[in-house]
């Protein structure tokens, strides 16, 4: 049976069977159309659509090759049905009087996960983590050539406690480009070494690769000094650096973990100051803001459990690993509420599709600006910057009072 309901909040209950349609026996997803009265039912392997009144068959069709998937729709105005397939297509029936026929496709040029009609039944919106796309039912896109591919890695920011101006870089690229804030002047340091981690201090650029660390001297407006860069300075790192090696704030120390331990090593000394034993895999890894802590996120298995440690470095002497506190994470933990909630401005939910503040939602990101609990995201005082390697460059927004 097919019913349907209308809510009438004056009854108990409050959903009442308005009218009830008998149809044959069908399996897959369901979708019903208001205006036409056609009700579709989708699985791997075929597409019916009945008219519910009378229970006739209007479509049985089996995809040619590959294999249908959910979601389907019907168009606002029933005059269409959409169904997705197999290489980013969308199969789309056409309603006439005694049935449907097959219209036509389009294709995406990434890999989508869900789509929707326009309101005016003309063009299909559609979206993944990778990005949005429009496609329009007078353009066919059967043709679109393949995405380039580019291989994705993060990328790296870094601003000086002034935020005059901001250093940009790929993670193991290795070129360093200065943006001025003020006039969006740039210029560009070729480091000649893989870039690991990069941060700021005072008017000097710290960048390591995991065995140096080499730092570059920026002249008022965050230029790069040009003479041969004859201020660059080398230290070398006595240490096997494992995993993603990850400065603290002054640039003193690199976190880094090495087949389910973390390491602290101090650059200076040459030694290590501390070490912790995990039972997983180090899913994500920063100092606090003010130096104090390390924080990482502990994956475990298939990224099904995760649990989040804060060590406290003992500055007495030299920093070292004192009181560890973990905690098991719930489903929709988000980077943000976790390590500071109490921030103005932050991430929330594991689908990060809102940066609230203390007031509620504020901003909603598009679903090619997420990341995954937050993760590929970092807070500099009211800059949020979004460092996945989705997008050719980092995109960094500023929230004003």
């Amino acid at each position: 049976m097919i019913n349907i309901q209308e809510v009438q909040p004056t009854s108990n209950p409050p959903l009442a069977v308005v009218k009830s349609f008998p149809i044959p026996p069908q399996g897959g997803v369901f979708c019903f159309s208001p205006v036409s009265f056609h009700a579709s039912f989708v699985s791997g392997g075929g597409v019916a659509i009945f008219d519910v009144q009378d229970s006739k068959v209007l479509l049985q069709a089996k995809p040619t090759q590959g294999y249908y998937m959910t979601p389907c729709h019907f168009s606002p105005d029933g005059h269409f049905f959409a169904c997705g397939i197999q290489d980013n297509k969308i199969t789309i029936w056409e309603n006439i009087s005694d049935g449907y026929i097959l219209w036509g496709s389009l294709t995406a040029r990434f890999q989508w996960q869900k789509f929707s009609w326009s309101p005016t039944s003309m063009s299909i919106l559609c979206w993944s983590s990778q990005g949005i796309q429009l496609l329009h039912l007078d353009h066919s896109l059967d043709t679109v050539p393949p995405k380039e591919f580019r291989k994705i890695t993060g990328h790296l920011v870094a601003y000086p406690a002034d935020q005059a101006y901001v250093a940009t870089a790929q993670e193991r690229g290795h070129t360093i480009t200065v943006l001025n804030l003020s006039d969006a002047t740039q210029s560009s340091i070729d480091t000649n070494m893989y870039i690991m981690d990069m941060k700021i201090v005072g008017n000097t650029i710290f960048v390591t690769d995991g065995e140096r660390l080499v730092n570059w001297h920026l002249t008022s407006g965050g230029q790069a000094d040009s003479i041969g860069y004859t201020r660059r300075e080398n230290k070398a790192i006595y240490a096997h650096i494992g995993g993603v090696p990850v400065l603290s704030h002054d640039c003193a120390q690199i976190a880094f973990d090495i087949n389910g331990t973390v390491f602290l090593y101090d650059i200076e000394s040459q030694e290590v100051l501390g070490d912790l034993k995990i039972d997983g895999y180090v899913y994500h890894m920063q100092f606090s803001p003010n130096g104090c802590q390390l924080w990482f996120i502990v994956a475990y298995y298939d990224k099904k459990d995760y649990k989040s440690y804060c060590v406290d470095l003992e500055r007495a002497e030299n920093p070292c690993f004192s009181n560890v506190t973990m905690r098991h994470l719930e489903e929709q933990w988000s980077l943000d509420t976790i390590f500071q909630p109490s921030h103005e401005y932050c991430i929330i939910g594991s689908g990060s599709e809102w940066v609230s503040d203390s007031r509620g939602n504020l901003l909603w990101l598009p679903p090619n600006w997420r990341s995954v609990h937050g993760v590929s995201t970092r807070w500099d005082s009211s800059f949020l910057t979004l460092v996945s390697g989705v997008h050719p460059e980092p995109i960094i927004i500023e929230f004003q009072s």
